[in-house]
C-alpha cells in the first residue's frame, strides 16, 4: 500500500515575501552603514573639535551637557537634527545651525532669545521674548526694569503693543505694565499708578490706535498723567472718564469728571 505524505508547508504569500524583503533590505542597509562608518573612521573622519558661537546668556557647558558626543566619534554617525533639537530645548536658545566640516569639526551657531518683557500668566511670572515665548522664571530681579505683561498674549498681541509704544515714545518710557483684558483690549498702567483703559484694536471706527493717539494728544495738552487721577477711561470716542485719587476727591466735588 502506497503511503501518501502530505506537505503541510504553505506557500508564502506576496505580503510575507515583501515583508521578508523589507527586513532583508534594512539589515543590508545597516550592515552597509556600519561598514561605511568603520571605513570613514579608519580614514580619519572622527570628531576632534566642536566650535560654538553666538552665546551670550547660555553657557558653553550647558551646550556640551546636552550634546552627548565625544571626541573620536565617527563624524558621519552624528545625528545633526537630534543635536539641534537638544540645543534648541535650552531656555535661552531660539535657533541653532549646525554644520559638519570633514574630517572632524562641528560648527554650532546659536541664536539666543532677546528678553522683551516680564509676563504674568496664571499667577506665574516669567521672562518672555518678543514672540511671547517663555525664556526663564529664574533670576527675574535682573529684568525688573522691563514692562510687565499680564494675561495671555501671542506674538501678534505683542507686535500691536510695540506699535503703541513706537507711536508715543515719551509715553512708552513711563509704562510699568500692560494688562490684556479678555484677549481683546489693553489696560496700560503707568509708573505713577495711573491706569489707562483702551478699546479693542478692531473696534470701528474708534479703536485702539485712535484712542492711544487721542490720549497722547490730551496728555501733551493737559498733563493728564500729572493729575490726581487713578483711572483714565478712553473706551468711548465722545468722552474721557477719569476716576480721581483720594487726594483728588478732597480737592474736587464728585468721584468722576469728564473732558
Amino acid at each position: 500500500m502506497t503511503q501518501i505524505v502530505r506537505n503541510n508547508l504553505r506557500p508564502l504569500t506576496g505580503g510575507t515575501l515583501l515583508l521578508l524583503l523589507a527586513v532583508f533590505m534594512v539589515l543590508l542597509r545597516q550592515e552597509a552603514n556600519n561598514w561605511f562608518m568603520e571605513t570613514s573612521s579608519d580614514a580619519g573622519f572622527v570628531l576632534t573639535d566642536v566650535d560654538i558661537t553666538g552665546l551670550a546668556r547660555t553657557r558653553n557647558r550647558d551646550i556640551e551637557a546636552v550634546l552627548d558626543i565625544d571626541n573620536g566619534m565617527p563624524m558621519l554617525a552624528i545625528d545633526l537634527g537630534d543635536l539641534q533639537a537638544r540645543i534648541e530645548a535650552l531656555p535661552w536658545v531660539k535657533q541653532v545651525e549646525i554644520n559638519r566640516v570633514l574630517p572632524g569639526k562641528l560648527f554650532i551657531s546659536v541664536t539666543e532669545r532677546e528678553p522683551y518683557a516680564l509676563s504674568q500668566r496664571n499667577g506665574q511670572v516669567s521672562l518672555i521674548d518678543p514672540d511671547g515665548a517663555s525664556i526663564t522664571d529664574r533670576g527675574l530681579a535682573a529684568y525688573s526694569d522691563l514692562i510687565l505683561i499680564v494675561g495671555e498674549v501671542d506674538a501678534e498681541d505683542l507686535r500691536a503693543f510695540d506699535r503703541l509704544k513706537d507711536a508715543a515714545p515719551a509715553l512708552a518710557g513711563r509704562i510699568k505694565s500692560a494688562v490684556r483684558v479678555d484677549g481683546r483690549r489693553w489696560d496700560i498702567i503707568f509708573k505713577n499708578g495711573v491706569r489707562v483703559k483702551l478699546p479693542a484694536a478692531l473696534q470701528q471706527p474708534y479703536g485702539l490706535h485712535e484712542a492711544w493717539t487721542r490720549f497722547e494728544e490730551l496728555n501733551r495738552k493737559h498733563q493728564l498723567l500729572e493729575r490726581e487721577v487713578s483711572v483714565l477711561d478712553l473706551r468711548l470716542a465722545d468722552r474721557l472718564v477719569a476716576r480721581v485719587t483720594p487726594d483728588g476727591r478732597r480737592k474736587m466735588q464728585g468721584k468722576e469728571w469728564a473732558l
